[in-house]
């Protein structure tokens, strides 16, 4: 059973509001308003996204008990970023127990 985070980001794959992998969020020039991370993504890297976000004042949270692959179905994805305001603020508005917030700051 998918929650309702997991429909907005199928929402927001299926529009086309995703980038894929930390480098491409790091040097894309789209405006990113919310980073997710899979609970599988390495201490080291989450570390150096987390303090991205920080630095770029954006919002992250990690699912806690799935992979983000299986809520995308794109395989071996670690991290995404919205690129959507709208939705990225109504993801935020539904977080629950399944997610941990890793930064909070919006922009």
């Amino acid at each position: 059973m998918t929650d309702k985070i997991e429909s907005l980001i199928g929402f927001a794959v299926k529009a086309g509001k995703i980038i894929y992998g930390i480098d491409n969020i790091e040097t894309m020039h789209k405006k990113r308003f919310l980073i997710v991370a899979c609970n599988s993504l390495s201490e080291r890297s989450l570390n150096h996204l987390k303090d991205y976000a920080q630095n770029k004042r954006l919002p992250m949270i990690r699912f806690k008990n799935k992979l983000l692959e299986e809520a995308i179905h794109k395989e071996n994805c670690k991290v995404i970023a919205i690129t959507d305001k709208q939705m990225s603020q109504a993801i935020m508005q539904y977080i629950n127990g399944n997610y941990e917030v890793l930064t909070s700051e919006v922009k």
